[in-house]
């Protein structure tokens, strides 16, 4: 009989973990504004001082259910055992996954409805702004954003 290679034993680990953690409700609670919060209290803040206080987290900062709990799971992994701290880590900014994103909410069907315009003049804009932020500020105030990086300095 083969050993199992240290490799191994962590991916199995990590998979029933994954099994486990997703069948206790795990998903629905670490995609809560709470859950982020917990460690991301300064985005938080300017977020609620932005354009979109009552729009959530992950509604954004989304590059798909699988890749961001994997990613998640290895940063609270990383968190727990002392190798990262979340309050120094940054978000992933996922651009091109904010701009489908921003895209699905201020470019659906009932918006171009009502400003039929709205999609030619962003058409034209696109020519020289690759994504949505090149414009647009992404909902977070730039000033209090900026808190979060002088309380990482101290």
């Amino acid at each position: 009989m083969k050993k199992f290679s240290r490799k191994a034993w962590i991916i199995v680990g990590v998979a029933a973990l994954v099994i486990v953690f997703a069948g206790a409700g795990g998903m629905a609670f670490t995609s809560t504004n709470n859950f982020c919060v917990g460690c991301h209290a300064y985005e938080k803040i300017s977020w609620d001082h932005g354009d979109h206080p009552d729009v959530g987290c992950i509604s954004c900062h989304t590059k798909g259910m699988l890749t961001d709990k994997t990613k998640g799971m290895r940063k609270v992994y990383l968190t727990m055992v002392g190798k990262v701290n979340p309050h120094n880590s940054k978000l992933p900014s996922y651009k091109e996954a904010i701009t489908e994103n921003c895209a699905g909410c201020h470019m659906s069907e009932e918006m171009l409805a009502l400003r039929p315009i709205y999609k030619d003049r962003h058409e034209e804009y696109r020519k020289y702004a690759a994504d949505c932020v090149g414009c647009h500020e992404p909902g977070h105030v730039k000033k209090l954003r900026g808190m979060r990086e002088v309380a990482i300095r101290r």
